[in-house]
C-alpha cells in the first residue's frame, strides 16, 4: 500500500509540474534597485549610460508607461542592453535631491546620464514603445543627443537647420530655455509672418522686448485670426507674468516700462494700479496713499466694490483730513452704485475717522438695518455703534 501511494504522489507530482506555467525571464525594462550613487559608478565601470524615469505617485502618463510601455519587449531588449535603468518618485527619498539636482518639474522627465551624472539627453511626458526606443537611441548617438547640440550652440553655431533642431530637442525636455533659443533662431528669419514662424512665436516667445514678441503685438489682428483672440490674449499676459516671475529684482519704473512695452494701448492704467499695489506690498502708507489718490483721479471706476475696498483701507490706515475726504467721496459713489451693509459700514468708519460722530451713527444704522435683512453677519457694525455711544 505504501508503495502504491508513493507511486501515486509521484505520479501526481509530475502531472503537476506538466500543469505548471513555464518560466521566462521578464522581457520589458528591467530597472535597477540600488542607489542613485550606486548606479551611477555601475554604468561608468560597465561604459553605459543610465535612463532615469523621474516620475511622481499622482501622475496619469508616469502610471502608463509603467503599466503599458515599460513592460514591452522590444523596448526592454533595446535598454536592458543598452542601458541601466532605474526610476524615482520625485517626491520623496532620493528622488527629492534627483529633482532638484536636474530641475525636474513635468513629469514624467526620462534622463539619460553619464556615469558621472552628467546630462546626455533628456525629453518629457508620455512615450510609446516605439517613441521610448527612437529616444534613446538618440541619447546614444554623441552626435545628436542634447549635450552635443549644447556643444554646439555654446560653440556660436547659429545657423537655422541646427537652431531648428536644437530648439526641438529643448522643447521636448521642456526646457525653460527655449524660448531664447526661438528668439536666436527668429532673429534668422526674414519673415516672421510664415505659418511655422507665427507658431513658434505662439508656442515659445517668452521675451516681451524681443523682435518677435513686438511682431506678434504689431500683428496682433493676424495672430488672433490663426490662433483664436482668447489664445492670442492668454499668451501676452503669460509673457507678461512670466517675465515678471523671472526678474523679481525689477525696480517700479521698470515694471511700468514693461507694462508700457506689453500693453502699448492700456499700459498707463495698468501701470498705474501697479504703483499703488506695490506701495501696498511694501508697507509704504504715504507713496500708498498717493498713488491712490493720482490713480482714481486719472481713471475714475464705477466697480463699488473697488471703491468701497479702497475707502475702507483709508479708515483704518490714513489720518489725514484730506485723505479722508477723498475716501469719503469713493464711498459714497459706492452707496449710490449699490447700498449693501458693507458699504455703509465703510461709510460709518469714514465718518467716524473724520470725528463726524452724528453722519457716523447714521451710516452705521443703516448697515445694521441692511445686514438683519440680507442675514449678514452684525457682530462689526455693532461693536461700532457701542464705540459710538461711548464717545
Amino acid at each position: 500500500m505504501l508503495f502504491v501511494t508513493s507511486i501515486v504522489r509521484k505520479t501526481a507530482y509530475c502531472y503537476c509540474l506538466l500543469l505548471l506555467p513555464t518560466v521566462t525571464p521578464a522581457q520589458g525594462i528591467q530597472f535597477e534597485q540600488g542607489t542613485f550613487a550606486e548606479t551611477l559608478a555601475k554604468a561608468k565601470s560597465e561604459g553605459k549610460q543610465v535612463f532615469l524615469d523621474a516620475y511622481t505617485s499622482w501622475c496619469g502618463p508616469c502610471k502608463v508607461m509603467s503599466k503599458e510601455v515599460f513592460p514591452d519587449s522590444s523596448a526592454g531588449a533595446f535598454f536592458n542592453k543598452n542601458f541601466l535603468n532605474i526610476k524615482f518618485d520625485m517626491e520623496r527619498g532620493e528622488g527629492l535631491d534627483i529633482s532638484s539636482r536636474y530641475g525636474v518639474w513635468v513629469y514624467p522627465t526620462l534622463l539619460f546620464l553619464d556615469g558621472s551624472g552628467e546630462v546626455q539627453h533628456r525629453s518629457a511626458g508620455y512615450h510609446n514603445p516605439q517613441e521610448l526606443i527612437a529616444l534613446g537611441t538618440t541619447a546614444l548617438d554623441p552626435t545628436r543627443n542634447l549635450a552635443a547640440l549644447e556643444k554646439q550652440y555654446a560653440s556660436g553655431n547659429r545657423r537655422r537647420e541646427f537652431l531648428l533642431k536644437y530648439l526641438e530637442a529643448k522643447t521636448a525636455a521642456y526646457d525653460p530655455d527655449a524660448g531664447s533659443i526661438a528668439n536666436d533662431f527668429l532673429k534668422t528669419e526674414a519673415d516672421l509672418g510664415t505659418p511655422e514662424n507665427m507658431d513658434l512665436l505662439m508656442r515659445h516667445i517668452d521675451d516681451p522686448y524681443s523682435a518677435g514678441f513686438q511682431f506678434l503685438l504689431k500683428n496682433r489682428p493676424a495672430f488672433e485670426g490663426k490662433f483664436g483672440k482668447r489664445e492670442v490674449k492668454a499668451k501676452i499676459e503669460s509673457v507678461f507674468e512670466g517675465y515678471l516671475q523671472s526678474h523679481p529684482e525689477l525696480q517700479l519704473g521698470e515694471v511700468q516700462r514693461l507694462y508700457g512695452t506689453v500693453y502699448p494701448e492700456g499700459g498707463e492704467v495698468l501701470a498705474s494700479r501697479y504703483r499703488l499695489d506695490y506701495h501696498r506690498q511694501h508697507n509704504d502708507q504715504a507713496n500708498f496713499a498717493s498713488a491712490a489718490i493720482d490713480h482714481y483721479t486719472r481713471y475714475p471706476s464705477d466697480d463699488p466694490d473697488e471703491l468701497n475696498e479702497m475707502a475702507s483701507i483709508f479708515a483704518e490706515e490714513m489720518s489725514e483730513p484730506a485723505q479722508l475726504q477723498i475716501a469719503l467721496g469713493w464711498v459714497k459713489k459706492a452707496v449710490s452704485l449699490q447700498e449693501t451693509s458693507y458699504y455703509q459700514f465703510t461709510l460709518a468708519k469714514v465718518w467716524a475717522k473724520m470725528g463726524k460722530k452724528k453722519a457716523a451713527k447714521k451710516a452705521a444704522t443703516r448697515s445694521l438695518e441692511l445686514a438683519k435683512a440680507e442675514g449678514e453677519d452684525t457682530m462689526l457694525v455693532e461693536e461700532l455703534l457701542e464705540g459710538l455711544k461711548k464717545k
